[in-house]
């Protein structure tokens, strides 16, 4: 009789400490071990009141202790009870997607544990997460979220034979490229296709980009034999805050991820200038998208080779630092025009670095290529005299410094979307040999490291960026055709067709004649101009106007051996063949 007469009083000090906890503003279908807590926790200070109220009111003479603890227990089970059921249920009968596929995920951690809670919670199941595979020992045999860890990277193919697997989630942020590597071989079935999606890296994690269970297709990136890099922004951020930015070749690729880069850290005033006006639409539109609030952006459209606009444009602008990422850059097509590419990375790169010491810009950054190390074809042999260009100049109030790195994944007319548009049109893939190789690097890390450069306050240097160990190009064909679930031979064939004009088997990032010294920074060496003379180039660059408008091949070809001894290619008679070819 007394407990049915305290129910009244029960219930409502419990519907009190419910709303103190929020149980209210929960989503049943979704009730996690946080949620449990609060319940447990509003189950027990609802109980503890109400026994303090039933003892000292004097009104419940002989009332049940253990009323207090059943209480407590009740609260627990009905609350809880009712959510995670309602839970179950949902798991066991959401339904299934016609297409769902069997998943097995690496990685039993704290990354394994959210992916397969997302799976498991997800309104259409497209993937059904069988188990997990780790390389701890002391986890196998063991169960989480319900699965039961499988085993280790050895007993894969046995386990996704067994359970039909089709996907495998590689459940593992700090992933190193090898780790990714070894995983997909461990994998590989001939008989059996398996797709391969990752996490991604702590670095996006930590960055709020991504969420540890947006998983995405594992990329060439993930497979390039390169350590996971971290950088210390402190002095960049120091550097270009409140400061004025002019970018060249803003809309390029390299260009417009220095541009997103440079817009993070605040500067006062950014000019964004590119001579092609559907690049500079575009970056205009992406970085007012993110930064129109922060910072003031000014989009041009010109030419670093007109002279009477580059002086209007930097007496407008007080400019602090100038990045100069404009250049022409395909090979093979500069063999065939190497008067547009002398003209544009040569003379137009002398331009504006004549302007930047009339207006007192501080530092000036070429970016640069190891095509420009002992050049073979045009392209190179342009951006090694825009090195020269740079460097030798007399002292100034401006600081000229190149950085020269490999190729970048994903630039436009990179052999990555070039291979990738060959697989969609079902192949071949083409490439020049089995035996060539180049250095890769990813576009913001290239970006990363250029700014980080920009800090050492170094005059007529060249910094190098450590590019890894260089990939075999036939390599990397070979694994975009395996990550686009393809095999080799039998879906996309490889050919080979011999190295075209101005192209080598392997690059360089240093002449035989360059000294490099390390710098604070890991990632980065440098390497001190010692041919020093100014006189030289600027001759070179005094004639050279002349000697393009006057279309002499002939002087361009001997005026550009004598500042490049260094080039082994082409001699002139190749040179004037491959002229408008």
């Amino acid at each position: 009789m007394l407990f049915f007469l305290s129910l009244p009083i029960n219930i409502a000090i419990f519907l009190a400490f419910s709303g103190v906890f929020n149980l209210y503003q929960g989503i049943w279908r979704y009730v996690s071990v946080e949620d449990l807590k609060d319940i447990v926790a509003a189950s027990a200070l609802a109980s503890l009141v109400f026994m303090f109220i039933i003892i000292f009111s004097g009104k419940f003479e002989g009332y049940p202790r253990s009323i207090y603890v059943m209480n407590f227990a009740f609260f627990v089970i009905f609350s809880g009870g009712t959510r995670f059921t309602i839970r179950v249920f949902r798991e066991s009968f959401a339904p299934q997607s016609d297409t769902a596929k069997n998943v097995l995920i690496i990685g039993a951690g704290s990354a394994g544990n959210d992916v397969v809670k997302a799976l498991k919670t997800a309104k259409l199941k497209d993937y059904v997460p069988v188990g997990f595979i780790d390389r701890d020992k002391s986890t196998h045999g063991k169960r989480m979220q319900g699965l039961k860890v499988l085993g280790d990277l050895k007993s894969m193919k046995s386990q996704i034979k067994k359970h039909r697997v089709h996907e495998v989630f590689i459940a593992i942020p700090e992933a190193t490229n090898r780790t990714v590597k070894e995983i997909m071989q461990a994998a590989k079935i001939p008989e059996w296709e398996v797709k391969f999606k990752i996490v991604p890296s702590m670095m996006d994690i930590m960055s709020g980009k991504l969420r540890i269970n947006q998983i995405r297709d594992v990329s060439i990136n993930d497979l390039l034999s390169r350590p996971n890099i971290t950088l210390d922004d402190t002095h960049v951020r120091k550097q270009l805050t409140a400061k004025t930015v002019l970018i060249t070749g803003a809309g390029g690729s390299i260009g417009s991820e220095i541009c997103y880069q440079v817009a993070a850290y605040k500067p006062a005033r950014m000019i964004l200038l590119d001579a092609g006006e559907e690049n500079a639409y575009h970056i205009d539109q992406g970085i007012k998208k993110r930064h129109s609030d922060e910072v003031a952006i000014h989009t041009v459209v010109g030419n670093i080779a007109d002279n009477g606009f580059m002086d209007l444009l930097l007496r407008e602008h007080k400019v602090d630092f100038i990045f100069h990422a404009a250049a022409y850059k395909h090979v093979h097509l500069m063999e065939w025009n190497p008067l547009a590419c002398i003209k544009n990375n040569v003379m137009a790169t002398a331009n504006l670095a004549a302007y930047a010491e009339r207006y007192g810009v501080k530092q000036f950054v070429m970016i640069s290529t190891d095509k420009a190390v002992n050049p073979r074809g045009l392209m190179g042999i342009s951006k090694r005299i825009a090195e020269r260009v740079v460097l030798e100049r007399d002292p100034s109030g401006t600081l000229f410094n190149v950085v020269r790195f490999g190729n970048v994944l994903g630039s436009s007319g990179s052999v990555i979307p070039h291979f990738q548009r060959l697989i969609r049109e079902g192949g071949p893939i083409t490439v020049t040999s089995p035996e060539a190789k180049r250095y890769f690097m990813s576009i913001p890390e290239a970006v990363q490291l250029v700014l980080q450069a920009s800090t050492l306050n170094q005059s007529n240097t060249i910094f190098l960026l450590d590019m890894g160990e260089p990939v075999f190009i036939a390599d990397l064909a070979k694994n975009l055709i395996e990550l686009s679930g393809l095999k080799v031979g039998e879906d996309i064939e490889i050919e080979y067709t011999g190295l075209r004009a101005g192209e080598k088997l392997f690059e360089e990032l240093l002449t035989e004649s360059e000294d490099i010294v390390k710098t604070p920074f890991e990632k980065i060496r440098m390497q001190k101009n010692k041919n020093f003379d100014p006189d030289k180039v600027n001759k070179f660059v005094h004639d050279l106007r002349t000697i393009v408008e006057l279309g002499n091949v002939k002087t361009l070809y001997d005026n550009m051996s004598d500042l490049v001894p260094e080039m082994t290619g082409p001699d002139f008679k190749e040179f004037r063949e491959n002229m408008f070819a």
